[in-house]
């Protein structure tokens, strides 16, 4: 347990460190978070692209990640929806922007998702488990509030499409991975 907190600390220590160097991460930092959970300003189509990519390979790779030791059926259904899910909203972000005339960067991790994917790599089986749970609520809090945000004052009409249609299901896989972890405890 007390390697887990120490990989949780750690983690969030990164995390932390990755948002307050905006340097690798789509400049997306010199944007504010409100207290209801969006940005201000709206992103540009390029960030919003840069953002909602990242947080997709992020979703991606710390779930197949999660699925190399998991035992738990009920968490490697939720780590294989991850995967098929955001597998979806990457492919549908990048049609859309090709359809808005936007050229769509390579889709990567922001320096703090990688930090969090390298993080969950350090554990195995139960404590990876339980790291990733909680990754993925922060993960999708922070999702959610970029597609939110997008879908309320984005200035590309395909990618505000593509984010409104994305946020119900991030909110679904929010409320999914909170009920989890409430049922850990």
């Amino acid at each position: 347990m007390q390697k887990l907190i120490a990989g949780a600390v750690c983690a969030a220590a990164l995390i932390a460190a990755g948002a307050a160097s905006a340097q690798s991460a789509p400049q997306a930092y010199r944007y504010n978070w409100t207290p209801a959970g969006t940005l201000t300003p709206a992103p540009s189509p390029m960030d919003f692209l840069m953002l909602a990519g990242g947080g997709d390979q992020y979703e991606i790779q710390s779930s197949q990640a999660v699925l190399e030791t998991t035992q738990n059926p009920e968490l490697r259904r939720f780590a294989q929806m991850m995967i098929d899910h955001h597998t979806k909203t990457s492919a549908d972000a990048m049609a859309a922007a090709r359809r808005d005339g936007v050229t769509p960067p390579p889709a990567m991790p922001a320096q703090h998702q990688a930090a969090m994917i390298n993080a969950l790599k350090m554990f195995q089986g139960v404590e990876r488990d339980r790291l990733y749970l909680t990754q993925q609520q922060m993960a999708h809090k922070e999702a959610l509030g970029v597609h939110k945000t997008y879908s309320e004052a984005g200035t590309s009409p395909a990618l505000k499409a593509a984010a409104t249609a994305t946020v119900p299901i991030v909110q679904r896989h929010l409320a999914e991975v909170e009920r989890m972890i409430a049922a850990a405890r």
